[in-house]
């Protein structure tokens, strides 16, 4: 008989975890459902903000000690300051992404193949100059988020952890905010739903194509931070993260905000009890296993609608 106590623990990881899976995958969810792109460099996106705060965070002599040798720049800034421009610096390159190699091929024949192909060679280009500069080994931040533990009866929670669920959520709920208050929102919401009906409304939809794929990466590079701060950092550390969303995405239905936010907690939840009663290299193959159950009894997902 499992002790009860050991039921809750993992229970509260898979809600840290299932908001950063949430900010994640609503990237792709934004950018899939708006654009109609499957952004296979989202994992990219997601490990080049992280590098870019490590870049801005350690000190040369920490990174020379135990960054094998990897380059920093010197300056020593405090994390949360970090953070920002790696964020801006992710925004601009989504919207690169979108100006200078989606939209092209948007009115080429078979545009999801060829921006599927287009955005894995982006990965694979971006994670090349990872490993260039940083080199392929494994990097620590030389500043956590947060340090300590909470501690209640038999339940350990660490604040890093607070810090991650307290951030994730608060990114969640802006952007929700942003999608259904604000006059860009709005637009991108009118596109996913009907470009046709968004032109004749006077929507610009290139723009909103840009504004889509500026917000997508940067969730990533939000959930790369959070994620790597309290691990570590690698140049091919996006993969896992991109394979998760695909399956969090298809799971809660492709296109749904709803079934993407439920889908993400489902998964990680699941996750972590698998990882109790088994163990953690079985994380991924149940969640392969759940999305694979949910398509045989709902072919679009949980939440997913026929695209008209």
């Amino acid at each position: 008989m499992v002790d009860s106590s050991l039921l809750l623990p993992p229970l509260l990881s898979g809600i840290v975890l299932g908001s950063l899976y949430a900010l994640m995958a609503m990237g792709l969810t934004l950018i899939y459902s708006t654009v109609r792109v499957l952004n296979f460099a989202h994992g990219a996106f997601f490990m080049a903000g992280a590098y870019i705060v490590w870049w801005l965070n350690t000190p040369t002599s920490l990174a020379q000690t135990v960054g094998l040798g990897a380059s920093t720049s010197g300056l020593a800034v405090p994390l949360v300051l970090a953070v920002v421009p790696a964020l801006l610096v992710i925004f601009a390159v989504g919207v690169g992404t979108q100006k200078v190699i989606i939209r092209p091929l948007l009115s080429k024949p078979n545009p999801l193949i060829t921006t599927l192909v287009a955005t894995l060679a982006l990965a694979t280009i971006l994670e090349s100059i990872a490993t260039l500069v940083f080199g392929g080994g494994r990097l620590e931040f030389a500043q956590e988020i947060a340090t300590g533990t909470i501690r209640y009866g038999g339940l350990v929670f660490t604040y890093a952890q607070l810090v991650q669920l307290v951030v994730a959520v608060g990114v969640l709920i802006a952007l929700q905010l942003f999608l259904k208050r604000s006059r860009y929102g709005i637009g991108m919401r009118a596109v996913a739903q009907d470009l046709d009906a968004a032109k004749l409304c006077s929507i610009n939809s290139e723009t909103v194509y840009l504004l889509t794929f500026g917000v997508g990466s940067l969730l990533a590079a939000v959930a790369g931070f959070l994620l790597t701060n309290i691990v570590f950092l690698a140049p091919s550390i996006g993969w896992t993260p991109l394979t998760i969303a695909f399956i969090v995405v298809v799971f809660g239905g492709i296109g749904s905000v709803p079934g993407t936010m439920i889908a993400s907690y489902i998964i990680a939840i699941v996750q972590q009890y698998v990882t109790l009663f088994l163990d953690a290299s079985w994380g991924l193959s149940f969640a392969f296993l759940l999305m694979i159950a949910v398509l045989v009894v709902r072919p679009r997902g949980l939440f997913g609608f026929k695209e008209t």
